[in-house]
C-alpha cells in the first residue's frame, strides 16, 4: 500500500511540474499511422555566411501579420532584435538561459535549469510559415560559422512548432507531449518532425541511417553519440560510402572521431579557423537530416532539441553542395593571378611619416557598376583579422582605418567575402614591393588581382584612382 501511496505522489508531482517524459523504456518509435498531406511553395535552404542568413531571417520577421514566436538557443544580431521589438504583432522569444539577455519590448521567456539547453533554433511566422536549422542570429553565427538554415512554408509543420513553443512557453523545458504530425507530406516529399527528448530523435536518425544504400555524409559541430556512430560503421561494413566532417574545437576522448577513423571512415576535422557548426546528414543524395540536434547524449535525453528529414533530391543536392564546400575548404592564401570581379585593394598606407594608428590606411575599390555591400567582406594579415561594414559605391573608393597594425616589413593584406578570397597583396616579403617611410604601395592596373606588376608606389593619394 505504501508503494502505490508512494506512485500517486511521485505522479502527482509530475503531473504539476508539467514534465511527463513521453519516450517508450523500450526504446521502440510509436509509428503514428496519420499521414497528412499539403501543397505549398518550396522550402527555401540558406546556408551561412555566403548565403546571408541574417537578411533572410530579416525579410521573415518583416512579413509577419500575426505573430512572431522563436526559441533561440542565442541571438545577439541588433538588426534582428530591433526588427522584434519594433513589429506591431505579437512577439514572444525563448532564450536559453546562459545566453539570455532581456529585449525590451519583446515578451520573453529562460528555462531554469542550467543542466539542459535550449537548444532550439526556430521561427514560426503567423503560425504558417517558419525557420530551422543550426543558424543562431549572432554575430558568429552570421558572419563567421558554417551554418544553415531553411525556411518551409507549412500548416502542418508550423502546427508541431508551434506546439513545441507553446510547451517552452510554459517552462516545460526538457519534457512535452510528442509531436502532432510526425509525418507531412509536402508538395509529395516526405518529412518527418522530431522534438528531443520527447521523441526519441537519435532514434530517429539511426533509423534513417540504416535505410542508406549508397552514401552518408554528414558535418556534426558535436558528435559524442556511441549509437549513431555504431550505425555508421555498420553502414559502411556493408559497403556504404561514409564521408564526414567534425569541427576541430570539439576534439575530446568522448569524440566519435576516433573510432570512425579506425573503423576506415573517412573522416577530417573542419578548416574554418572559427566554427563549422552544422548538424547535417545526407542520405543517398535524398534525404537530409538537419536542425539544432547534435548527434550527443544531451541532445536526444536532456536538451530541447528538433530536427527535420526531408526526403528530398533538390534539397539534398543543396547540401551535398555545401558539403563538398567545407570537406575541400583549405584556409590558404589563392597567390594565382585572375581576372578581377569585385572591389579590390587600391592603396596600402604601411610605413607611415607619424602615428601608425592614426596614418596607416587601406583603400578599396568598386570597379562593377553597382553598390556592395561590405558586411561579409573581411581584411586580414593572416594572423589579426577585420569584417568590414557600410557599403561602397559603384566605380568609387573606401578608406578602411585597419584595427590591426599593418607591418613595416614581411607585410601582407586579404581580401576576402565571407570563406573566399577576392584579393590580396604582399610587401616587403613574398613581394619584392617597398615603399619608403610616408609613401604608399598604389594598384596601377584594375584588370587582374592577385599580381605584384599591378603595383607601384607613390605619394599617399587616398580616394584618388
Amino acid at each position: 500500500m505504501k508503494d502505490f501511496e508512494f506512485f500517486i505522489i511521485v505522479m502527482i508531482i509530475l503531473l504539476m511540474s508539467g514534465c511527463i517524459n513521453k519516450q517508450i523504456p523500450s526504446g521502440k518509435i510509436i509509428k503514428t499511422p496519420k499521414i497528412v498531406r499539403e501543397t505549398s511553395q518550396l522550402p527555401q535552404v540558406y546556408f551561412c555566411p555566403q548565403d546571408k542568413c541574417r537578411e533572410h531571417l530579416m525579410d521573415l520577421i518583416k512579413d509577419a501579420e500575426e505573430s512572431i514566436h522563436c526559441a533561440f538557443f542565442d541571438i545577439d544580431l541588433e538588426d534582428i532584435i530591433n526588427e522584434l521589438k519594433q513589429k506591431e504583432v505579437e512577439v514572444k522569444l525563448i532564450m536559453d538561459k546562459k545566453n539570455a539577455e532581456k529585449i525590451p519590448g519583446v515578451e520573453f521567456v529562460t528555462n531554469d535549469d542550467t543542466n539542459q539547453l535550449m537548444h532550439n533554433k526556430f521561427c514560426v511566422i503567423d503560425g504558417k510559415r517558419f525557420f530551422t536549422g543550426s543558424f543562431n542570429p549572432t554575430e558568429r553565427g552570421n558572419f563567421y560559422n558554417n551554418n544553415n538554415m531553411i525556411i518551409i512554408p507549412s500548416k502542418y509543420l508550423s502546427e508541431n512548432y508551434e506546439q513545441e513553443f507553446q510547451e517552452l512557453w510554459n517552462k516545460n523545458f526538457g519534457c512535452g507531449e510528442t509531436v502532432k504530425h510526425p509525418i507531412v507530406y509536402l508538395n509529395n516529399k516526405r518529412i518527418e518532425n522530431y522534438f528531443c527528448p520527447e521523441d526519441s530523435c537519435s532514434e530517429h536518425v539511426i533509423e534513417s541511417l540504416d535505410k542508406a544504400k549508397g552514401s552518408i555524409y554528414f558535418m556534426t559541430f558535436s558528435f559524442t553519440d556511441d549509437y549513431v556512430g555504431n550505425a555508421l560503421i555498420n553502414k559502411h561494413e556493408d559497403g556504404v560510402d561514409v564521408k564526414g566532417i567534425l569541427e576541430k574545437n570539439r576534439k575530446s576522448e568522448w569524440s566519435e572521431y576516433d573510432k570512425l577513423k579506425e573503423n576506415g571512415i573517412d573522416v577530417k576535422w573542419d578548416n574554418n579557423k572559427y566554427v563549422m557548426h552544422h548538424k547535417v546528414f545526407i542520405i543517398d543524395n535524398k534525404t537530409v537530416i538537419t536542425g539544432s540536434f547534435n548527434p550527443t547524449k544531451s541532445a536526444d535525453e536532456k536538451n530541447d532539441e528538433n530536427i527535420l528529414i526531408m526526403d528530398d533530391e533538390r534539397i539534398a543536392k543543396e547540401y551535398l553542395e555545401e558539403f563538398e564546400r567545407i570537406w575541400n575548404f583549405e584556409d590558404k592564401l589563392e597567390t594565382e593571378e585572375r581576372e578581377a570581379k569585385s572591389i579590390m585593394i587600391s592603396e596600402v598606407y604601411y610605413d607611415t611619416s607619424g602615428k601608425d594608428a592614426e596614418e596607416e590606411f587601406i583603400e578599396l575599390y568598386n570597379p562593377t557598376g553597382q553598390d556592395i555591400d561590405l558586411d561579409y567582406y573581411f581584411i586580414s594579415d593572416n594572423e589579426s583579422e577585420q569584417r568590414l561594414n557600410g557599403t561602397i559605391k559603384q566605380n568609387s573608393t573606401r578608406i578602411i582605418k585597419p584595427k590591426f597594425y599593418l607591418k613595416n616589413k614581411g607585410g601582407i593584406l586579404i581580401l576576402k567575402k565571407s570563406f573566399e578570397q577576392v584579393d590580396f597583396v604582399s610587401w616587403e616579403s613574398l613581394w619584392n614591393l617597398e615603399a619608403k617611410k610616408g609613401e604608399s604601395i598604389q594598384r596601377k592596373c584594375f584588370d587582374t588581382v592577385n599580381s605584384k606588376n599591378n603595383w607601384g608606389v607613390g605619394k599617399p593619394s587616398p580616394r584618388f584612382v
